[in-house]
């Protein structure tokens, strides 16, 4: 039988909430994997009641959680952990991101799952991991940011640490868990054993760092990066200016500097004192910015300034908005935010997963679930339950489920 997509065929057993685990099992169901998306009952996933919502649905839990299918319990009854355990045995993954320690008090932990079934690949997220004097304390995208040192490096240098508008740490842990498990699951067809990963915001923070950590260590201490607004610290010209009408974002890397200063009409500068070196370069970024700022205000327009640096072959970018960067042609034509129809919010534009394959297409249509919409299925398919167990649990109230609106029958 011809498979939909690269994981169609595995079942991931997704016990995730908030962003980072769900965004990694997202990738998943747009990979083809069956995943069972398990949520506490009564209420399900936090984000259910995140902005924005619409109809009543949040349009933040459907972004996370198309493609997947929603079975919702209560995993402190017998009959729920029961339920749990037996999807494990037939799981291909095992995925959760609560604070560490807390699956194992459930029930749930790599023990218990590796011996349920030795062929399960378990991934647990947390902020800081399952070991280490940091391991018990809760955490979200930044507070690790804050641990590693990213926030410190975001701002102006006489001014406060910064937010950034995105969850970079969140959604980059999902993409290393995703990573992680799809490695373990091909070490697992060599071995036929599965295996327990520990993924963690903070080691994904760690590893985002460019420049900063191998230039303090190699400098033994004697460089300290810090916050540096918007011009690069340590390698000029890297940085924001200010167009005719908009800002835009212009850089030379060291061996373009000859045609850079071709394009802004100073090549006195390629091998001037203060600018000839990458080091000098930096040290004087400031008044080589004044430079460049001087030449854009020349300029016809920002287009005129974007297409001089374009015709000779060097990187720039205009400083888009968000609604900005949705109308850009190209992101339409690579349907990187493509349109969207889901049941509850209508017509909608969501990330894709950044993935693509030439083998298979992107998998359409795909719908974020209802809460517990796939009780039954669930059961019925992957533990054998009739009708009849299936309403004894919920009138017992183990499993819970909405009601879903005629409109997205």
């Amino acid at each position: 039988m011809a498979h939909q997509h690269v994981l169609d065929g595995y079942t991931i057993l997704d016990f995730t909430h908030a962003l980072a685990g769900p965004s990694g099992t997202r990738i998943m169901a747009d990979m083809g994997a069956e995943v069972i998306k398990i949520e506490i009952a009564p209420n399900g996933d936090m984000t259910r009641a995140l902005p924005y919502m619409h109809n009543g649905r949040s349009g933040y839990f459907v972004q996370q959680n198309r493609g997947k299918k929603s079975l919702c319990l209560n995993p402190k009854t017998p009959e729920g952990l029961d339920i749990i355990k037996g999807l494990i045995k037939t799981a291909d993954v095992f995925i959760e991101n609560y604070s560490p320690g807390a699956i194992g008090r459930m029930g749930l932990g790599w023990d218990v799952v590796h011996a349920i079934n030795p062929r399960t690949v378990m991934c647990s997220i947390s902020a800081f991991g399952q070991t280490g004097p940091l391991s018990h304390l809760p955490g979200y995208d930044y507070i690790a940011a804050g641990y590693a040192g990213i926030l410190d490096n975001i701002g102006y240098p006489d001014g406060p640490p910064l937010m950034t508008g995105m969850a970079i740490g969140d959604v980059s842990t999902g993409v290393n868990a995703y990573a992680a498990v799809v490695t373990a699951l091909l070490e697992r067809a060599r071995t036929n054993v599965g295996q327990y990963l520990d993924i963690t915001l903070l080691d994904t923070y760690f590893h985002l760092h460019e420049i900063n950590v191998q230039m303090y260590s190699g400098s033994k201490g004697a460089i300290k990066p810090t916050r540096f607004g918007h011009l690069h610290s340590s390698v000029a010209p890297i940085g924001v200016f200010k167009g005719r009408d908009k800002y835009i974002f212009i850089l030379s890397t060291p061996k373009d500097w000859p045609a850079f200063c071709k394009v802004i009409e100073r090549e006195d500068l390629i091998e001037a004192p203060g600018y000839a070196t990458v080091q000098e370069r930096a040290e004087n970024r400031y008044a080589l910015a004044e430079i460049i700022q001087a030449w854009c205000a020349t300029q016809k327009d920002d287009d005129t300034i974007i297409n001089k640096f374009r015709e000779a072959h060097l990187p720039v970018a205009p400083i888009l908005s968000v609604p900005e960067a949705l109308a850009e042609p190209h992101v339409i034509e690579r349907r990187v935010a493509p349109p969207d129809d889901d049941r509850g919010l209508g017509d909608w534009r969501f990330p894709r997963a950044p993935m693509r394959f030439s083998k298979y297409p992107d998998l359409e249509g795909l719908q974020a679930p209802f809460l517990g919409e796939h009780n039954a299925f669930i059961l019925e398919k992957h533990l054998g339950y009739g009708a009849d167990r299936i309403k004894a649990l919920q009138d017992a109230g183990v499993l819970v489920a909405e009601s879903i609106p005629l409109a997205a029958n």
